[in-house]
Formats: structure tokens, sequence, C-alpha cells
């Protein structure tokens, strides 16, 4: 009997365009007898489905939700969005930047400053960290049950050998800000993202471990844009 396939799809690491090719996929079509996708909400956690992840550099995809979320809420305004997270507005205008929210985290003596840490996870997927969808799941992940993982610096490529699909001609939603990674994120908001996300880089260490991440895919998802221009 067929299993089912659970895609989890992270927030802000090309998840959206991931899910559209699991329905035209061959390999989803011939070995499983139908997929779902848990996101936002939380996972499934059921040792009798396989796992899709996609996964991304944990302080590039925090980067990209600030900005994608500045940009619904700010920028654009939209109404669905604005009072869609409680406090969320309040703080997007306080900071401006993940840089600036990055450096305020950790005050001088070096301990965590929790109203920034609280101010910080008041941000629609900084908040769903990559953390918050992988611990749950460390009782049951087997490299017998994860058909792959995509990740968002690799995505047409992964998404070849796993799904068989060509993600060419499918275009998602992206951010159309001017703002490089580079020009906001300093060495000193880099160490303390690096230190303030540990668990995220802890998941996709695991994930290397349980042998689903190769040495070459591992070492390209946890250095950040910032550390490959430097």
């Amino acid at each position: 009997m067929k299993r089912q396939l659970q895609f989890v799809h992270i927030g802000k690491c090309g998840g959206s365009t991931v899910e559209k090719l699991l329905s035209v996929s061959p390999v989803v079509a011939d070995n499983y007898s139908s997929f779902f996708e848990s996101h936002v909400n939380g996972v499934v956690i059921d040792s009798s489905c396989d796992y899709l992840f996609c996964i991304r550099n944990p302080i590039n995809r925090a980067f990209s939700a600030f900005e994608w979320r500045k940009k619904l809420v700010i920028d654009d305004e939209l109404p669905d969005q604005v009072q869609r997270f409680p406090g969320e507005r309040k703080v997007l205008r306080k900071y401006q930047s993940l840089g600036s929210i990055a450096r305020s985290l950790y005050c001088s003596d070096g301990r965590l400053n929790q109203a920034v840490a609280r101010d910080f996870h008041s941000v629609h997927h900084l908040r769903e960290s990559i953390s918050f969808y992988f611990r749950p799941l460390f009782g049951v992940l087997t490299p017998m049950n994860v058909l792959g993982v995509v990740c968002q610096e690799d995505l047409a490529s992964d998404c070849a050998r796993l799904l068989s699909v060509d993600v060419s001609g499918i275009r998602e939603r992206s951010n159309a800000s001017k703002r490089r990674i580079e020009e906001d994120i300093d060495s000193s908001a880099l160490n303390n993202l690096k230190r303030f996300l540990v668990e995220d880089y802890q998941c996709l260490t695991a994930l290397w471990s349980l042998g689903v991440l190769s040495d070459q895919r591992f070492s390209r998802v946890m250095m950040s844009s910032v550390e490959g221009e430097a």
C-alpha cells in the first residue's frame, strides 16, 4: 500500500514553488497515494507518512521574512495583512530592517534582551522558525521516511532531482525591495543572528547527520549570503 507524502513548507524557503510542482511530479504520482502540505499551523507527527522539506540558510531566510512582511504591512499596507498579527506592524515600523533588530538582540554584557527577542518573534515567519517545523518531528524522522530536502539555494536542481519536474515557467511572488542583505547585516548583526538562531542551525545539522543532506549541500546552506560576499 502506498504511503502519504507530507510536504513540510517552511516559510520563505521557496515552498510555494515546490507545492505547485507536487501535483505534476511523476515521482509523487508513482510512489504516493496522496500528498498534503504542512505550513504555519504546524506539522503532522506521523510515522506512517514520508516527508519532503524545503530549507534555507537561517539568516537569509530571516532577512527575506522581515523584508516580505515589511513590504506587505508597511509599504503596501494590505488591508488583510496590516492587523493580521498583533504587534507586528509596530515592530516593523520600530526597527525598519532585520539588521536593526539583530543588533539590539543582546545587551552589552552578552545577555539576551528579552524585550527585543519578543519583538523579533512578533514578525510572521520569524516566529515560525526552521526549528518550529523540525523539532516536533525528530522522534519520527529516519533516512527511510524522508523523500528529500529541497534547498532554496539549489531549488531548480533539487526539484529536478527529487521530483523529476522543471521549475522553469513557475514564477512565485517575490519582494521587489531594493535592499540587499549585505547592506543591512553587518558583523554585529551577523554574529547576533547566528547566536539567536542556533536552534535553526542545529536542525539543519540534524538533517545532515540523518544522511538526507549531502556534505556539499549542507555546507552551502549553512553559509549566509553575507558570509559568501566576505
